[in-house]
């Protein structure tokens, strides 16, 4: 298992945390994210051989999060 932390400005409430856990959560070989809304941050946990940061960071920007 490998983590993550993006950084995504547009988070602003509990909606936005929902939408990209919704996003990410049913993902293959993500295990768990959580999202700090005060700081703007999501952290994932996966699994580097089913998935890469770079398509997490694809997934967050579909969701209209994109990544600083």
């Amino acid at each position: 298992m490998a983590t993550t932390i993006l950084t995504a400005p547009k988070i602003k409430c509990e909606g936005c945390a929902q939408t990209i856990t919704r996003v990410l959560a049913p993902a293959p070989g993500i295990e768990n994210v959580q999202v700090d809304i005060e700081r703007k941050k999501v952290t994932v946990t996966y699994e580097p051989d089913t998935i890469s940061v770079a398509q997490i960071t694809a997934k967050l920007l579909e969701a209209g999060f994109p990544p600083a």
